[in-house]
């Protein structure tokens, strides 16, 4: 390759690194091959003051380095469950949690409120909304992160959170086309398989995708998941050609980037292999090539690509291709002279911002049930010491939100962790037998089933707890209909204090289950 050819790929890459600041193994790579694209986690960041010092550096390298714009620097930033900023900054509800409030602007408002958080710290672009449609109650990975089982609601809300990032400058993006939301495996850890035929997925998994593109999407994440009904090889649509070219491309008309989930996930890294999965999702018709954490599956990737040029794999054109829709999208949202600003940091994680997320977290309160509680009585809390969370989620809490909201809420409050050791139940039970309020905090029953045991032991002695479901809906399944039932989608503060509050008297609970958690419908 020659050298414009090698800048002109460099756009196509987005890769990410371990640490705070910028490393030298990063900066050459945006000096050495023109890398346009910089996606962080949370081992990245720290603080905005600091993110805002990263995301400057990475972009002095690139600027000097001649890249024509700026680097896109893109998170998951999903809010919810699924977050990478998560300390000083305004904590914002999630997918599910919105679903559950029924109304649709709330998707908006968020997206803006995101977006204006990101730009402050120097993030361009939002690897989010999720258009994923959950209709599998056992489903590893998406859960709350969708809007909800119903494909034309989850097409609006996901519609009202792009346009609201758009609308505040940040690049929004579609995942995970065509569809994770009815898999019971990880694709970070194999490869899924969805069996639906062609009608079926035209109706379900397609549709949320389909009233985005037609509003004007602008980017698109695929997944590494197998369709049967589009390919008949037991390929991962990533490296589909029939998924991303025929059907994306041609049958729904998609003119706009499409990146690929990472390649150092295990559904095509313990496959194909990262680099020669870079090579077969530029084939099958992606623009950008993800490699998130290994600088040696970076530089084998490039390596790849550029012996895939040389071979005449795929050619100019097809390079230009992709580099003329990225550069595109960056020309619609990055300029240099558009950068952020120390003193841009001002409103971020302000207490306004944070009074209209609470505002939605309390919309989104669900309850089946009419017990309350007070807060100044003796209660005790049992929480699972657990989260069993997935590798999308990241970051894991050592003490679970909800302890040191209840400790502010109410001051004759005790909390107590619970596992699935016959020790740890006999000190619980003997515990409660002090107590008349007891509230059990549970968080993915189907994964961790000594949660319902634990509730039907409580049970047997003669309590009536009321459960509170600090991540997942479909706890409900799981639990005696006799109890009381509170959903508060996601562990965060905000959250599981609006739950409380409603508990307490203290707010109401208007949200409805975005999701069927019972058998008959919802």
């Amino acid at each position: 390759m020659d050298g414009e050819q090698k800048r002109k790929l460099g756009q196509l890459l987005v890769f990410g690194f371990h640490g705070t600041t910028a490393t030298p193994e990063i900066k050459a790579l945006i000096r050495d091959h023109y890398v346009g694209n910089i996606l962080l986690f949370s081992r990245n960041i720290e603080t905005p003051e600091q993110l805002l010092s990263l995301t400057s550096d990475l972009q002095k390298a690139a600027k000097e380095a001649g890249h024509e714009r700026p680097l896109a620097i893109c998170v998951d930033q999903e809010n919810g469950t699924v977050r990478r900023l998560s300390t000083g900054v305004t904590a914002l509800p999630g997918a599910m949690l919105l679903g559950a409030t029924n109304k649709r602007r709330y998707a908006s408002v968020v997206g803006q409120l995101t977006a204006k958080e990101l730009r402050a710290v120097g993030v361009n672009w939002n690897l989010a909304p999720v258009a994923d449609v959950n209709n599998n109650p056992n489903n590893p990975v998406i859960g709350v992160r969708s809007f909800g089982e119903d494909p034309g609601k989850v097409g609006e809300y996901a519609k009202e959170m792009m346009n609201g990032l758009q609308s505040e400058g940040v690049i929004a993006t579609l995942k995970h086309f065509p569809g994770h939301g009815d898999t019971v495996v990880d694709s970070h850890h194999t490869v899924p398989t969805i069996p639906h035929d062609l009608k079926r997925l035209q109706e379900v998994e397609l549709t949320p995708f389909k009233a985005c593109i037609e509003a004007g999407a602008e980017a698109i994440m695929s997944a590494h998941i197998h369709f049967p009904a589009l390919e008949t090889e037991f390929t991962p649509a990533t490296i589909s050609y029939q998924v991303l070219t025929e059907l994306l491309r041609h049958e729904l008309g998609y003119s706009g980037v499409l990146m690929t989930d990472c390649l150092e996930m295990e559904a095509i890294a313990g496959t194909i292999g990262t680099a020669q999965g870079a090579v077969a999702a530029l084939l099958a018709g992606a623009d950008m090539l993800v490699v998130s954490h290994s600088e040696s599956r970076q530089r084998a990737t490039i390596a790849a690509l550029e012996a895939a040029f040389a071979e005449g794999r795929f050619d100019q054109k097809r390079l230009d291709t992709s580099f003329q829709r990225i550069a595109a999208l960056k020309a619609n949202y990055l300029s240099w002279d558009r950068l952020p600003r120390r003193e841009d940091l001002k409103n971020v994680g302000s207490t306004f911002r944070q009074s209209k997320a609470n505002a939605i977290y309390a919309d989104g309160v669900t309850v089946v049930g009419r017990r309350k509680l007070s807060p100044h009585q003796p209660l005790l809390l049992f929480y699972g010491n657990v989260q069993h969370r997935t590798p999308a989620e990241e970051r894991q809490d050592e003490e679970h939100p909800l302890v040191e909201v209840l400790y502010k809420k109410a001051a004759m409050a005790k909390a107590i962790a619970f596992d699935d050791e016959s020790q740890n139940w006999e000190r619980c039970l003997a515990e409660a037998v002090l107590y008349e309020q007891i509230v059990v905090a549970t968080s993915n029953i189907a994964q961790a089933p000594y949660q319902q045991r634990f509730i039907h032991a409580l049970m047997a002695k003669g309590h009536k707890p009321v459960i509170m479901a600090t991540q997942n809906p479909y706890d409900y399944r799981f639990v005696p209909k006799s109890l009381t039932f509170v959903a508060s989608y996601e562990p965060t503060e905000p959250a599981v204090a609006a739950a409380l509050a409603y508990l307490f008297g203290q707010g109401e609970a208007n949200g409805r289950f975005p999701v069927s958690v019972s058998e008959g419908g919802r």
